[in-house]
């Protein structure tokens, strides 16, 4: 019997990834953008988030030479006033630069027209890109200011209580605490993807969904196609992320990681990536038989990430590092979530660092060193 709703907590195990799943080129410039229903007849709430942000809301779109190749949406983040001009930048995804999936180089002749909320055209420059993150920063002056979205981070901790020692036996199982505040990752949440059409009457699009751990379930496909590149926001009209395109759902880059990327692009413009070499999930979302096992041999256990996947001859794979380890501390810290390793590791490219390694196939506490390894942007790793 299908389920009446998508289970939030499943996670799917894909047998096969392939990275031009999240890089979409098929744009079609002579259909318009198709409102279903329930997006037409959004809720007050989502209304009044998506306006928040529509007057940061931008349509890009690129050529080579005189052909349109490709459109998106972004989101300004910065505007700043060099002596009465207005120089204002965009976030989007890299996908806008790209004649192909597998190319990593600009077009020829290339170029990208911003088209305001009011339908005012501006010719952007790129600043800078990341074929690896799939994002872009485009620049675009002004005689007025353009206002700035509000930026949110994510905490995608699930926090748990160890009541072992202080209720009776029926009462010792770990318990998840309820949110504290809506920033905070759950599935569940309400986000809302969206998107701005290219031609007249520059159409704000708004596709509300929740998040789920494998996915976040938005109801409108026909969104993405021109909202690629646009942002996810939350309830309260921040941009938690960046939006990317598949099929049946939709991949954001959270503002965690486009937040780290875009303070060393404008601090040196040229960085290593840090990699690991291993997929990694929280604690609480691992697959239900392997949490026992763990809880079993460790049932105080309250934080970590679990190793879905190590690479081979990679600097997990040379630390010593297998699947279904759980990681409790990396570089001194201790590690709740998969953003959090994200960002202790960001600066650590080429640095030896220290970490501590539950191994429930053997009950087993491991003090572990890696070396962080470094990728560049024409490397896809999971």
């Amino acid at each position: 019997m299908a389920e009446p709703y998508p289970n939030l907590w499943r996670r799917s195990r894909e047998e096969e990834y392939d990275i031009t799943d999240y890089y979409i080129l098929d744009n079609s410039f002579k259909s318009s953008f198709y409102q279903l229903d329930f997006n037409t007849f959004v809720d007050t709430h989502t209304k009044e988030a998506a306006l928040r942000v529509s007057p940061s809301l931008v349509s890009l779109i690129s050529y080579s030479g005189e052909k349109r190749i490709f459109w998106a949406s972004g989101i300004v983040i910065e505007c700043d006033n060099v002596n009465g001009t207005f120089f204002s930048t965009i976030l989007t995804s890299a996908s806008l630069l790209r004649l192909g999936a597998s190319e990593n180089s600009l077009p020829e002749k290339f170029k990208v027209e911003v088209i305001l909320p009011d339908g005012s055209l501006c010719p952007g420059d790129i600043i800078a890109y990341d074929w690896h993150f799939n994002i872009s920063a485009i620049k675009i002056q002004s005689s007025a200011p353009l206002p700035t979205a509000d930026l949110r981070c994510l905490d995608d901790t699930i926090q748990t209580i160890d009541t072992s020692g202080h209720f009776p036996l029926e009462e010792t199982s770990l318990r998840l605490l309820p949110r504290s505040n809506l920033f905070k990752l759950f599935p569940g949440d309400d986000f809302i993807a969206l998107g701005r059409y290219h031609s007249e009457p520059y159409e704000l699009m708004v596709a509300p969904g929740k998040f789920s751990i494998n996915s976040c379930r938005l109801d409108c496909k026909e969104l993405l196609r021109c909202g690629i590149g646009g942002p996810m926001i939350n309830l309260y009209g921040e941009v938690v992320g960046i939006n990317f395109y598949a099929e049946d759902f939709t991949p954001f880059l959270p503002m965690n990681v486009v937040s780290k990327w875009w303070e060393h692009v404008k601090g040196c413009r040229e960085y290593d990536r840090p990699w690991l070499g291993m997929q990694v999930i929280r604690l609480f979302t691992a697959e239900m038989d392997e949490l026992e096992k763990i809880v079993r041999k460790f049932p105080n256990i309250s934080i970590g990430i679990v190793v879905e996947e190590v690479t081979p001859e990679s600097p997990a794979a040379f630390a010593g590092i297998y699947p279904n380890d759980v990681i409790v501390q990396f570089d001194g810290k201790d590690v709740q979530s998969c953003l959090e390793l994200f960002e202790v590791i960001w600066d650590k490219v080429g640095k030896r660092v220290d970490l501590v390694v539950l191994r429930a196939s053997n009950g087993a506490r491991l003090d572990l060193s890696m070396v962080v390894g470094g990728i560049n942007t024409g490397q896809f790793n999971r």
